[in-house]
């Protein structure tokens, strides 16, 4: 499963599953190095990692998003 970083908070990740939307808190020492709200992680038999190719997806979606919000309140 595919876990989206929405907050890091004493040393726990806040990490929201992308296929359900639950909430799990998983201790950041169980996480990738330089792990960051943002990321976008995936559980695997032998813990989690980085999914780089999908965090860079989600936010160039995020950013074409933003943009053609703010294109279309600025008319």
């Amino acid at each position: 499963m595919h876990y989206i970083i929405d907050r890091i908070e004493s040393g726990i990740a806040v990490c929201n599953c992308m296929a359900t939307g639950e909430d799990i808190e998983v201790p950041l020492s169980e996480l990738p190095p330089r792990t960051k709200e943002g990321n976008v992680i995936k559980k695997t038999d032998s813990g989690y990692v980085y999914d780089a190719a999908l965090t860079k997806k989600r936010r160039t979606d995020l950013t074409a998003r933003m943009n053609r919000l703010f294109a279309s309140s600025g008319s």
